[in-house]
């Protein structure tokens, strides 16, 4: 396969290939790789295909995995939902599982900056047994590095809302040391989604981030690998500029439920300055060790440094102003991981590739907490000492699991078993609560056929266990919900225990396109699910009795030309539960006295991407575009209703220059057509948020080596 050729296939935007795989079906000639035989739905997206994208680099990662079938962006960088579950996305860089991402942080689903991504592998559904802590979806990341002599590139990016970011990536390579660095710094006056599409009211960003890693090749069969990220933010937390304060309206007057039956939003005063700040410091060390020609083992311990600290302002959010009644919190949170993750992997003949692995991880986590209540006494409002609380809670939290998985070759069929078993047990310093322990066993078992060599059927069932991701909010909420005034809450969380499966084929066509459909459903006991603690970011999880859930998905990705990549895909999904099994203090007695089948409040019922790349044969000048289509999440004092639908266009335009230092000039149009619409209505922190209107952002790239 020539290079220009190679290139062209890495910009296909979707790869049904796992990583392992996705050397072993490289075909001379072929412009579009065959399907993959994992048994799973898996899609594969290198740095090129991010590039590509319109926006490249400057998107965030949720953007760029949004665009796969399966996937449903949310608000805030709350993460995506895949195929109706909320959140429980796992992510592994190099192979390090980054356990229990605190919910609630702003910017999630987000830390991970995707031009330090060298390729991305997206599991959907039939998960290996490897992976056992987020069953949502599996972001398993491998970082960009070092190969050949010092070379970089710097960016500078500047658009509407005053966007502007500076980022820079630097590598080399020197015998047997290679580091790759890369750093940005982001400030712009539209940091969250706000709660009313225009005017925007409070909502600046700063944030910047650093990445770092260093390979070192010991030996022949030894391997070195440092990773360091950080990454920091301050928010201001939008304001809704659409709610008038009771002051201004006639006497006696109330506000009413929206046209969809929600509880109206509090009003927080416009003068009012509540904040965010979040860090996050990850390290961790790899070793890598080719004990035969036939087996490897990886050992990786790291740390996890994560803090978040709301402030709500309560002499502006509590002024004369506000509500009476109202209330605001001030929430901190830090979390510090230690843990180590062992892989290893071997092969007994040319039928088996076994692996088997074990991650401990230790979590220290403390919330502190100071809820304010408006003086209604006082014609200045302002916060009531008398009704002001406050406290902290420390949790211990143990996570731990072990596998066993194998990949059987036999001729045209592959099979992959695997089991696992994982406990949590959770220990609460401040309160006084009983420890929960949570655990159990998992098993799966893969399967797919080569009809022929382009067409191949996969099949997946499996029991899984998932593990809730926060168990550090429930104890807090004694505080932070009013109503409860002090009282103790018993954490009575459980696992949720799955029985899922999926059935799919996938066929390539000549060579330039590949087709693919599949069928998922499962069966759901202690479905886990998460809801907001009082007037905060902090989210806590709960369990449904019983959940079940089911869709499908078709994707095309093609190539029909040397000049033109694209790809498309749309899905439908259902999900519901019934009957709340624990934290039952979270929902009001008319929320708790529904037992029905209620659809999930993170569910959309049809999405569809359509996305192309037309370059010259050089790849020198590309015109890239993307639609989206949502029917909305949904809303509604049962979330029996949806948000309106929406359709976005985005486009970028790019070329590269052949003159001195060879720099690089994109135009991206983002919601090219101006496309009004709301992400959440009356759901989560802040109540409604509105995705951002047309905006046009100019960026310039520079290479450069030593």
């Amino acid at each position: 396969m020539t290079g220009r050729r190679r290139a062209r296939a890495a910009l296909c935007l979707a790869s049904a290939a796992r990583a392992d795989d996705a050397q072993q079906i490289e075909v001379p000639g072929s412009r579009v790789t065959p399907p993959d035989r994992s048994g799973a739905s898996v899609t594969v997206l290198t740095h090129q295909t991010i590039e590509s994208l319109p926006g490249g680099e400057t998107q965030p990662l949720s953007y760029v995995l949004a665009t796969q079938p399966g996937i449903v962006n949310d608000t805030f960088g709350f993460g995506v939902h895949t195929r109706g579950a909320d959140g429980n996305v796992l992510y592994v860089i190099d192979g390090i599982p980054l356990l229990t991402v605190p919910l609630g942080q702003y910017g999630v689903g987000n830390f991970v900056p995707t031009r330090l991504i060298q390729s991305l592998q997206l599991t959907t559904g039939g998960f290996p047994a490897e992976y056992g802590y987020g069953l949502g979806a599996v972001v398993d990341i491998t970082t960009r590095q070092a190969v050949g002599p010092a070379a970089g590139e710097v960016q500078l990016a500047y658009g509407s809302y005053q966007l502007v970011e500076p980022s820079f990536n630097f590598s080399q390579q020197a015998g047997k040391l290679g580091y790759f660095v890369t750093g940005s710094f982001e400030t712009t006056t539209r940091g969250l989604d706000p709660p009313s599409v225009s005017p925007i009211l409070h909502d600046n960003l700063q944030s910047g981030s650093a990445f770092a890693r260093v390979d070192y090749e010991l030996g022949r069969d030894e391997h070195l690998e440092l990773l360091a990220a950080f990454n920091q933010s301050q928010y201001q937390i939008p304001i809704d500029p659409t709610v008038l304060p009771l002051s201004d309206a006639p006497p006696g007057a109330v506000r009413g439920p929206d046209s969809y039956g929600n509880l109206p939003p509090p009003f927080v005063p416009y003068g009012a300055n509540p904040t965010d700040t979040e860090r996050d410091v990850f390290v961790a060390l790899s070793y890598k060790r080719r004990l035969t020609a036939d087996a490897t083992v990886q050992i990786s311990p790291y740390v996890h440094a994560i803090h978040g600290q709301l402030l709500c302002d309560p002499a502006g959010s509590l002024g004369p102003a506000a509500d009476p009644g109202s209330t605001c919190s001030d929430v901190g949170r830090d979390i510090l991981h230690e843990g180590v993750s062992t892989t290893f992997t071997w092969k007994a003949g040319p039928e088996h590739t076994w692996k088997a692995g074990a991650t401990l991880d230790v979590a220290e986590s403390t919330v502190r907490y100071t809820a304010y209540q408006r003086n209604d006494a006082s014609p200045l409002g302002g916060p009531d000492p008398a009704a002001t609380l406050s406290g902290q809670d420390r949790a211990d939290v143990l996570l731990a699991g072990a596998y066993v998985q194998d990949r059987i070759t036999l001729g045209k069929w592959t099979l992959l078993p695997g089991i696992r078993a994982d406990v949590q047990h959770a220990t609460f310093l401040e309160s006084g609560e009983p420890d929960l322990v949570l655990g159990g066993p998992s098993a799966r078992l893969g399967t797919s056929y080569a009809i022929t060599s382009d067409l191949v059927a996969h099949a997946f069932a499996g029991y899984l266990v998932q593990l809730p991701s926060a168990v550090d909010a429930p104890v807090a909420a004694r505080i932070l919900v009013p109503s409860l005034a002090g009282q103790p809450i018993p954490v009575d969380l459980k696992a949720e225990r799955d029985w899922t499966g999926e059935i799919g084929i996938a066929d390539r066509l000549w060579r330039l396109a590949r087709v693919s459909l599949t069928g998922w459903g499962r069966l759901v006991d202690d479905q886990l699910d998460r809801q907001n603690v009082g007037t905060t970011n902090l989210v806590a999880s709960y369990n449904f009795q019983r959940g079940r859930a089911i869709g499908a998905e078709a994707a095309l990705v093609a190539s029909p030309s040397r000049l033109v990549d694209g790809f498309a895909n749309g899905g439908y999904q259902l999900a519901q539960g019934q009957g709340t099994a624990s934290e039952r203090y979270l929902f009001t007695p008319q929320e708790l006295a529904f037992t029905g089948w209620g659809t999930l409040d993170h569910v959309q019922t049809w999405t569809a991407n359509l996305g192309f790349d037309l370059h010259d044969d050089g790849a020198k000048s590309h015109l890239s575009g993307l639609v989206n289509y949502g029917s909305g999440l949904r809303t509604g004092a049962t979330d029996e209703l949806h948000v309106p639908s929406h359709v976005t266009f985005d486009l970028t335009l790019r070329h590269r220059f052949d003159v001195v230092l060879r720099p690089e000039v994109a135009l991206d149009v983002l919601n090219a057509f101006n496309d009004v619409y709301a992400i959440r209505i009356a759901t989560g922190y802040v109540g409604s948020a509105y995705a951002p209107l047309r905006r046009v952002v100019l960026r310039l790239s520079v290479p450069f080596s030593g």
